[in-house]
This record gives structure tokens, sequence and C-alpha cells, in this order.
């Protein structure tokens, strides 16, 4: 068995720290385990045996030079013996692994989504991305030291065993059937691991001799090739580890954004959700790109960049990656995949971007939301706002010697938007809270005085003033604010008054106070019956409220432009399309319609 120590979830919570070393299969039976219940569940290796014989192929067994081979692959599928050579040279070449016929059946890419759920218990989409994972570390494990001292132990255990059996000068016993019982070198040692009866002898040595011609990377995982992931990466760890270090890089400690990709890319290939992209490459792009920044922007706390394992650990990531692997509508994920989420953040800015650049300035955030936003509240955006990849770039020097900003304050990416964007319609979360306290914070001292709130609220007087409001002194706002939110202080505000369970829902409202006019209006003339509906709604956040009202004004705006579009066409039936189509018009080049 290589169950490891984390064979099923009530091991993994009763040992967390990895110190247990009973049997895996003798954990299951064990009548006397809190929670254990009916027949216990196959352990790892037959499991994935049953899942190899399913799946797997079995190459023939030939020698490489024999003139009889074509005649061997000839019984096989032409798709399942592409792959042949490399798999009867190469991955053979570890006498640890592959000490049986067996050991070399193979899974197809294109078949190994079933191990990869029921086994693994990855997303089904991430069969490709660990599919690659196996076979590039298995190319590390034979490049490798580990690889040497395998054979080196194979061999002195081979070599014991002749000399034993020479000393004993005594045959198998008629009663065992031919069977021998034989441990492999890696349960040579340990206290788990038991002998088991195997009836295939190891490969003759002529097909452990590679072939004459270079071959390129093993391109199919084999039995024994993930018998070896499997006990190196992950039998010692609990599933948000295995998700981690399925992420990373091997020779990493954290994760980035590139990291990513690859498995966005697979659910996009993948997901019947996400299946009218398939012809818009830039849109597949700008989807990935919008995912991963929220995932950061929910993860990575401290907006370094980088992910930790104890980011991983504390997050619903793993779990949100599983529900949408089972859920089709992908609107149903709000957090991370919704795609019409993705519609509105991306409709935002480019609204906001019209030189089609990329990049929103100070001048184009300040018509965000009917230019409620004030400069004031723009200007710390641009200069002290959390950026979500700020921390993940390289050191760089200028002629003289000068550190260059890793990411440039004069404008707003794309990422940065999206940070801006989804603390700016939901204030009721940790990330939004540190944000604005961030932006407003403008000592740097980590309290907010009431010199820096009379400030900011300065500017709203004016605004409020010239739009034909009532004004509301600071005094009075001030003391209101006072009385919602109960600081530790009445001489000042820390980030942690606006994070106690009672400011959840009230600690953006001073926020929109001091730097956005239209919320701060809208507060001050609320309806209770409004207020109370609101409540009571569907709607987990107040970002997942804003982009389902917001989805559907886009929608309605797009379905206005159609049908003006198709009036002009009927008025002007003899017109050229390719004019309407220049002048970016046309619906599929601006938004992803």
């Amino acid at each position: 068995t290589w169950d490891g120590i984390y064979s099923s979830p009530s091991a993994a919570m009763e040992n967390s720290d990895g110190d247990d070393e009973r049997d895996a299969r003798s954990f299951a039976t064990d009548p006397t385990v809190a929670g254990s219940a009916g027949p216990p569940p196959p352990c790892i290796a037959v499991r994935a045996q049953a899942l190899f014989l399913e799946l797997g192929v079995l190459p023939p067994l030939v020698d490489a030079s024999s003139s009889s081979s074509s005649s061997s692959f000839s019984q096989l599928d032409p798709a399942d013996t592409a792959h042949l050579p490399a798999i009867l040279s190469t991955h053979h070449q570890s006498n640890v692994y592959h000490l049986t016929h067996d050991d070399l059946r193979y899974i197809p890419v294109e078949r190994f989504e079933k191990l990869t759920k029921e086994l693994c218990q990855f997303p089904s989409f991430f069969h490709k991305p660990l599919y690659r994972r196996i076979l590039n570390e298995w190319e590390r494990y034979l490049n490798g030291d580990e690889f040497r001292r395998d054979n080196e132990r194979y061999d002195r255990e081979m070599m014991r065993r002749r000399r034993r059996a020479t000393e004993t000068k005594t045959d198998t016993k008629e009663g065992h059937g031919g069977i021998s019982f034989r441990r492999t070198p890696w349960q040579v040692g340990t206290q788990q691991s038991q002998p088991q009866p195997q009836t295939d002898e190891p490969l003759p040595e002529r097909l452990r001799q590679p072939f004459p011609h270079p071959l390129p990377t093993p391109p199919v995982v084999t039995y024994g090739m993930f018998h070896r992931y499997w006990i190196k990466e992950l039998a010692p760890h609990d599933r948000d580890a295995r998700f981690f270090r399925l992420l990373k890089q091997p020779t990493k400690d954290h994760v980035t954004r590139d990291d990513f990709f690859p498995y966005i890319k697979e659910l996009l290939d993948d997901h019947p959700g996400l299946e009218f992209l398939s012809n818009h490459a830039e849109f597949q792009d700008k989807y990935a790109v919008t995912v991963i920044t929220r995932i950061f922007y929910s993860v990575n706390l401290c907006h370094s960049g980088r992910i930790t394992a104890r980011q991983i650990r504390k997050s619903d990531l793993l779990s949100v990656f599983h529900q949408v692997d089972e859920e089709e509508d992908i609107n149903k994920v709000t957090k991370y995949f919704s795609y019409e989420h993705f519609y509105v953040l991306y409709c935002r800015f480019w609204e906001l971007d019209n030189d089609r650049d990329y990049r929103i300035t100070r001048d184009d955030l300040l018509k965000y939301g009917d230019h409620c936003l004030s400069h004031m509240i723009v200007d710390r955006i641009f200069d002290a706002a959390p950026r979500p990849f700020e921390g993940n770039d390289k050191v760089e020097l200028d002629d003289q010697g000068n550190v260059i900003p890793k990411v440039s304050r004069e404008y707003l990416s794309y990422e940065d938007f999206i940070f801006f964007m989804l603390s700016e319609e939901d204030k009721a979360n940790e990330v939004s809270v540190r944000y604005w306290f961030q932006c407003v914070d403008v000592d740097g001292d980590d309290k907010l005085n009431n010199m820096e709130m009379r400030s900011f609220y300065a500017v709203q007087l004016h605004r409020m003033q010239c739009m034909g409001h009532e004004v509301v002194p600071f005094e009075d706002m001030l003391c209101q604010m006072m009385d919602m939110i109960k600081p530790a202080s009445t001489e000042y505000l820390v980030v942690e008054d606006f994070l106690r369970p009672h400011c959840s829902q009230v600690s953006g409202t001073l926020f929109d106070a001091l730097f956005n006019v239209n919320k701060y209006v809208h507060f001050e003339q609320r309806d209770p019956f409004s207020e109370r509906q609101k409540r009571e709604d569907d709607f987990e956040t107040d970002w997942d409220r804003f982009a389902c009202f917001d989805y559907n004004r886009l929608a309605m705006e797009e379905e206005q432009r159609e049908e003006e579009a198709l009036e002009v066409e009927w008025q002007n039936p003899d017109d050229d399309d390719d004019e309407y189509n220049s002048m970016g018009m046309s619906g599929s080049s601006e938004a992803p319609f």
C-alpha cells in the first residue's frame, strides 16, 4: 500500500502533523476509530491498479531490435502505440519502479481525468497539468542522484537474495504454486510494508538497454511513474498541501500568477459554460487574467504577488476549484470564476480606457461612476493604493543607480483596476477596508485622525454644494460615524475598528462620506424599506449584488445597440459592412459580448 498518512479525511484530521506511522489499511479497518462505518475503502495502491487496468494500455513485451516488433505493435490501437518506443527505452530505466511488465502499463493524457478526480482528488480539468507535472518530476528523478541510489539499492538487494538462494539451495515450495514473495526495495526496512505475492518477473535485461537513437522526454505516464509521484508528492501531505505543491514550481516555495494560467486555460477549454469563448482568444486571455487577479485579491492579503501554503490553507480556493469543476453554469460560481463578473469588470475598464492602451490615467478614473470620486482620493489611489503584483517584479536601477519603482504609479493596469473596483463596490470585506484605509491614511502612521478625515471631507462639502445637495457639517458626520463604528479611541481610528463584527455592514459608510459623494448622498437619503430588502436578498456580498445589476444594465445596453444597428442596416441595405466594422462598432472588437 502507498496510502501514506493521509489515506482518508479522518486520518488527515486525526494526524495533521504527519507523525502517525500506522498502516493505512489497518487504520481503515479499525472499528475503534471515530467515524469509521461500513466496509473500509480500498487502499490507494489497489485503487490505482484498478484505474490503470480500466483506463491504461499494456505495451507488448518486445525487443526494439527484433524484426517481429512490428507485428506485436499491430495488435494495439495506433493511438496507443504512438509512444511505445519511449516507454520501453526510457521509462523502464528505473529498476525500482518498473520491476514488472504491469508497471509499464500507461494511461494516455486524454484518459487521465478520472484518475485525477477520483484518486488524486483534484478537479478534473487539472488532468493535463498534473500529467505534465508527473512527466517532469520523472525526468528530474532520472537525471538526479535519487535514481542512481535507488538502482544501487535494487542491485544490492538482488545480489543479497541470489547469495541467500545459493547458500540455502532451496527452491520455491510446491504449496506456493509458483508464486514468490518478493519485497520491493522501497518496502525494505519499513514497518508498514508486508510481502506481496507477485507473479511477474523483472523485465529481461535486454529490455533495460536504451534504443540506439536519442528519444524525447517520456510522453506518457506509466503505473510505475505514477507510483513514484504519489509516494513522493502526495502521500506525505494533506489535500491543501497537495494542491499547493501542484500549483507551484518544484523549486519554489510560493505560487505566482503565472502558475495559475495552465489551469485556467484547461478550464476555458473544458467547461461548457465558457465554450462560447473558444473563438475569442483575446477575451479568453482577459478572462484568465481576471480570474487570477481576483484569486490574488482574496487569498494574497499582503499583496506580495506570492501565495504561500499558509494562505492556501486559510482560503477557500481549493473548494471553489472543485465547485467550478462540478457546476455547469459558470455564473453560479460567484467567487473568482463568474463570467458575468468578468464581463462587468472588463466593460467598466473598457469604458474608461478611451485611447485603448489598456492603461487608466487619473483623468480616466475621475469619470468612474458618473464622477462619483473626489480628485483627492483618485490621487491617493495612484500614489498609495495596494497593487496586486507590485512585489513580484525584479528591482531595476536607472543610469544613476537609483531604484526604478517596481510598478508605475502614473497609470492603473487592468489588474490594478480590478483591485480598485472590487474594493470600491464592496467595502464590507477586510481586503477593501485595508485598501481604503491605506489610501486615506495620508501620513502612514496606521491611524486615521480628525485632520485627515477633515481634509477629505472638505472636498466632499464643496461638491455637495455645487450639486445642490443638503450639506452635512463635518462634526455632524463624524459624530454619526463614531456612533456607528464605536472605535476604541475617540481621537483616531485604526483598521481593526472597521473589522469588528458589528461594523461589517457600516464600515464602508465612512469611506463613502470621505470621498464618494454619490454613495454618501444615497446613504443620507436611503429608504428603510429598500435597506431591509437589501439585507434579505440572496446575494452573499455587496459585490455580487452590484455585479448582477450592472451586468443586466450592460446587457440591455448591448441589446439596444444591436437593435439600432439592425435598423441602420435595414435603412441602408447596400452599404458596405466594412465601414461599420472599421469604426470599432461591431461589438466583438470592443467588449466580450
